[in-house]
């Protein structure tokens, strides 16, 4: 990007010194503005995804607290340790859920009902 903002101040400063053909100043100015905006928008993208992936990462390290802090094997359903690890569950169907936990990662889980007669 540096290089590319470079290149334009080049470019004007030749335009004001009249060393430069009108047609290829414009050409030349809207490729390396074309460029420029295509990297900032690149860029953006990139920002976005070290974002998401920085909260991922302090979520995963919330549930490896969690998950460290309990010591024994667990012998019944824990709403604490449930609650911190899940951020949502959707209900597709009476039998068909899926768990979303806060690390972002979702299980999709479907329960065989069996009617009795």
């Amino acid at each position: 990007m540096q290089q590319l903002k470079s290149d334009l101040k080049e470019l004007v400063n030749l335009k004001l010194r009249n060393q430069i053909d009108d047609i290829v100043y414009n050409e030349e100015t809207n490729r390396l503005s074309t460029e420029l905006n295509e990297l900032r928008q690149q860029m953006l993208i990139l920002e976005e995804e070290e974002d998401q992936n920085e909260k991922i990462k302090e979520r995963v390290d919330e549930i490896i607290q969690v998950l460290s802090s309990c010591q024994d094997i667990l012998e019944q359903f824990d709403d604490n340790l449930f609650n911190a690890l899940v951020e949502k569950i959707t209900i597709l169907s009476p039998a068909h859920f899926v768990f979303t936990l806060k690390s972002g990662m979702s299980i999709d889980e479907t329960l065989d009902l069996k009617v009795i007669d």
